[in-house]
């Protein structure tokens, strides 16, 4: 499977957008950003939905050569969807596929070309030091061969059609993939014509030494200065970005308050946000932050 940087657009537009839905509450927030971001770029919306057909579904389409009341009521319900869509003017398809969530829905991502996967998320907590977004979405958000926009239970229903977002806040660490992402933000900020906040996120051991922090920021900003087209300026800077670094629970409860900010962040092998990202950050993140959450792995 393709890098999903791979597939990021360097101009930020999206025309090829997949809407993962399991029909519960959760997906139908998230369809209302999907619907959005759809309806911003002139993007074709493809709508789908995995499950696991019961043998006793299946034994009966093999005898009958007909689809079983399972795979016509998960149907219905996806063309009942779409109706909805469409009326907003918007080109919409269904695609109903049989088999577990995961893989399914990365399938579609792929077979479908997305520049963009939109999910929900259901917020479910287990034990005082993990939390879950559930397990399909935190499998798809490390495996997608595309951006993926997640959207958790305590995200503002009934975003406007325009897509009235005020900013971007783009979360780093110091890694080279995250340069990448920075690149990925900013283009994203000029297409929707917002503007864009760097947060810098230092691992405890490099935060706590002046000397380290120094030395990491520097080495970024040279990151930076190697992409191939311009960023702000002061994001070059060392100092700016000094005063840019916050801690992943200041991160957290900022988050918490947003509502029209689109926060950006990247995951990539080796970076802090794939050794934390079952507990300590991303995944918390997402969970408890106000605002849809855009992840793309760097390069």
């Amino acid at each position: 499977m393709k890098e999903a940087s791979a597939r990021s657009n360097p101009d930020g537009a999206f025309k090829r957008i997949v809407f993962a839905t399991d029909f519960l509450e959760s997906s139908r927030l998230a369809l209302d950003y999907a619907v959005a971001f759809a309806h911003h770029y002139g993007a074709r919306l493809t709508i789908v939905h995995a499950f696991e057909l019961p043998s006793e579904a299946e034994e009966v389409e093999m005898i009958s050569h007909r689809p079983s009341l399972s795979r016509e009521h998960a149907s219905a319900r996806l063309e009942a969807f779409a109706a909805g869509v469409r009326r907003l003017g918007i080109d919409t398809v269904i695609e109903l596929r049989v088999g577990e969530p995961c893989p399914s829905i990365l399938a579609s991502a792929a077979d479908n070309n997305a520049d963009l996967l939109v999910l929900g998320t259901h917020g479910i907590y287990r034990g005082l030091q993990h939390v879950l977004v559930g397990s399909n979405a935190e499998k798809i958000l490390q495996s997608a061969p595309c951006p993926t926009l997640t959207v958790g239970r305590h995200v503002m229903a009934g975003v406007d059609l325009q897509l009235k977002l005020s900013s971007i806040l783009f979360i780093a660490d110091t890694s080279p993939g995250s340069a990448s992402v920075a690149h990925y933000a900013d283009s994203l900020g000029h297409s929707l014509g917002i503007p864009v906040e760097p947060i810098l996120v230092l691992p405890d051991y490099v935060a706590l030494d002046e000397n380290s922090a120094h030395r990491a920021i520097e080495k970024y900003c040279s990151d930076l200065r190697a992409l191939p087209s311009p960023l702000h300026h002061d994001w070059y800077d060392p100092a700016f970005l000094r005063n840019k670094t916050a801690s992943a629970d200041d991160i957290i409860a900022r988050a918490i308050g947003c509502a029209d900010v689109l926060l950006v962040l990247g995951v990539q092998e080796q970076s802090v946000w794939k050794r934390h990202l079952h507990v300590s950050f991303a995944f918390e993140l997402i969970a408890r932050s106000g605002c849809p959450v855009l992840s793309l792995r760097a390069h």
